[in-house]
């Protein structure tokens, strides 16, 4: 293959632009090829990928403003610091707004959507400035390029500004949907929630034309990928006919492409630690903390293992604490990624003046430690998907039968099909679904927060909360989901390199660490 070469763009002075032209990030270079073929590396560049609501330590501060972590006093008071390098983790968790130093780069915006469909936009532009876009490779191209970008804007959109409210009039400017390789093209102006989904929504339906049916690596799209993010992406506009739809043309395009359920979800009944006879855990704790995962298979830490659908790696969840309401959400007995990944280790402890302040033994989850984890989309999320769908629909059959089918894969037991001592109700089942969602999904991850705010409009139901409280101990900290405290702020930075969105930098001190 050519080798891809390069052009050094240097720092575009804004003295050549006009005020609504400037650019937010310095421009990295412009591709040029010599045909279409040049074009195929770029969709494996790593930064396609990389950083997505993940600090410069793979933790993620958008988790904390959910349920399923949690601080101890010890970590709030000798932890998080003002010089902490991630202290937004605590600026989030105390809903201490805005969560990141407004004056900082922001890792999600800089280095993961910014970066990530620049790199799309490129691929794009020069498919058809080579005149390729009939070509088989040129239409596959530019349809993971138009998948990945929907995906990295849908998931800024909703982190950034407000849920989805198919009610409401969704016309919240929040980040602009670039849609060109060219560093010299100005960003076009902030799109609404509205704008955004509408335009995620077309750039899936254009990729599903030209998308594969299968995929070396999950990291590009396939065509069951495109239907799972379009079912995905009616989930957050809450429409059940159209969810419902996608789901199932993804589920049925996955079976014909890999055989059955067991070639898409692993048996976690079949896992087990590699014994070492030699392993000396602290007292108190587990030893398959320090012990190697066996499953089915060698590829539990692959990033193509039977379970990826759409890769996107997730930032770390075995470091923070799992809440106590995440860890009562399991069944300790037959569940086993309980089992399996809930397990006891030693806490935080820090000396300070000569005294030590310890947590002593805790549990942590480490099922993103002992297998890769995705923030994308896995086979075990689409069903779930799918069983919501159904259960939204009120096909009750069909949606147990899917939750069901989970649940074999999930549950020790003779038997691991729920059990109600009778029919479900719509909401029964919807709740059941939901809850095996949450224990489903990664923890660490933005997902859960997600869930929190789309939930939110499920109002008065069971699994809706219209506030979420964090509590150390007789200290608690509040936020209504529908409210500002569950969107993000852009930076300074780039707020002032685009002085046409017509936003304020921020000029408040960051403090989050200063009263706890």
């Amino acid at each position: 293959m050519k080798k891809i070469i390069y052009l050094a763009l240097g720092l575009v002075s804004i003295s050549t632009f006009s005020c609504n032209k400037y650019l937010d990030v310095k421009p990295i270079g412009q591709l040029i090829p010599s045909k279409v073929e040049d074009l195929e590396n770029l969709l494996n560049n790593t930064n396609t990928i990389s950083s997505f609501y993940a600090d410069n330590n793979r933790g993620c501060f958008y988790a904390f403003m959910g349920d399923n972590l949690t601080i101890s006093e010890n970590q709030a008071i000798y932890l998080y610091k003002s010089t902490h390098p991630n202290v937004d983790r605590w600026a989030a968790f105390k809903f201490y707004y805005p969560y990141t130093n407004p004056i900082d780069p922001q890792y999600t915006w800089e280095w993961a959507i910014y970066r990530a469909v620049g790199i799309f936009n490129i691929a794009i532009d020069e498919v058809s400035n080579l005149k390729g876009e009939n070509s088989d490779l040129g239409k596959i191209i530019v349809a993971q390029a138009k998948a990945g970008r929907a995906w990295s804007y849908l998931v800024g959109g909703l982190g950034y500004g407000p849920m989805y409210d198919p009610e409401g009039k969704n016309d919240q400017k929040v980040l602009p949907y670039r849609t060109t390789g060219s560093p010299n093209t100005p960003n076009p102006g902030l799109s609404s929630t509205n704008e955004i989904m509408d335009l995620a929504e077309k750039d899936l339906l254009d990729a599903l034309t030209g998308a594969p049916n299968t995929v070396g690596n999950p990291t590009r799209a396939s065509k069951p990928a495109v239907n799972a993010l379009l079912a995905q992406l009616y989930m957050f506009k809450r429409d059940w006919t159209k969810m419902s739809k996608y789901a199932n043309e993804a589920w049925a395009q996955a079976i014909a492409a890999k055989g059955n359920t067991d070639n898409l979800i692993y048996n976690l009944n079949k896992f087990s630690y590699r014994q070492d006879p030699n392993a000396s855990p602290p007292a108190g704790t587990d030893a398959e903390v320090g012990l190697e995962l066996l499953g089915e298979d060698n590829l539990l830490k692959q990033t193509y293992n039977r379970e990826q659908l759409f890769y996107r790696p997730t930032p770390y969840s075995y470091s923070p604490y799992p809440s106590e309401e995440f860890i009562n959400l399991f069944d300790k007995n037959t569940d086993r990624r309980y089992k399996l990944f809930m397990l006891k280790t030693l806490g935080y402890s820090v000396v300070e003046g000569g005294v030590k302040h310890d947590d002593g033994v805790r549990l942590k989850y480490y099922r993103d430690n002992k297998m890769i984890a995705s923030q994308g989309m896995t086979y075990p999320e689409l069903l779930l998907i799918k069983a919501e769908a159904n259960a939204r629909l009120n096909q009750l059959g069909q949606a147990l039968s899917d939750l069901n089918m989970l649940r074999k894969y999930r549950y020790s037991g003779a038997n691991t099909d729920l059990q109600n001592g009778g029919a479900f109700s719509q909401d029964q089942l919807l709740e059941e679904i939901l809850k095996e969602r949450r224990r489903e999904m990664q923890l660490g991850t933005y997902q859960r927060t997600f869930d929190i705010k789309r939930l939110a409009l499920d109002k008065g139901k069971p699994w809706s909360k219209t506030q979420v409280i964090h509590t150390i101990g007789n200290k608690s900290y509040k936020a209504d989901v529908i409210s500002k405290f569950f969107t993000l702020q852009i930076n300074n930075p780039t707020i002032l390199a685009n002085p046409s969105w017509n936003l304020q930098p921020n000029s408040d001190p960051y403090l989050p660490a200063g009263l706890n």
